[in-house]
């Protein structure tokens, strides 16, 4: 698998011309970030599809925490430790 696979936790249609993608982004340099990539304009509906729009909106972002927590129990995702540097400069 590559590391540009790993970093997607969850990918699914929202609509029939729009789907929701969740990354997971691990720099050595920075904490851990989640990335929820909505489409990039409205996702239009039938009122009568409402339901079924906000279960695949929810499907997709429950598929990416099962993945997450997938990921924590197997030891490919640990939480690094926050460290905060703390500079002291005299004007």
């Amino acid at each position: 698998m590559s590391r540009d696979s790993d970093r997607f936790l969850a990918v699914g249609a929202v609509s029939q011309s729009d789907r929701l993608e969740i990354e997971l982004v691990q720099r050595p340099d920075t904490p851990a970030a989640i990335l929820i990539k909505w489409p990039p304009r409205p996702t239009v509906t039938d009122p009568a599809k409402l339901t079924a729009t906000i279960a695949a909106i929810v499907r997709v972002l429950g598929m990416a925490q099962i993945e997450l927590a997938a990921r924590r129990a197997s030891g490919k995702f640990k939480r690094r430790r926050q460290t905060h540097e703390v500079v002291l400069r005299r004007s």
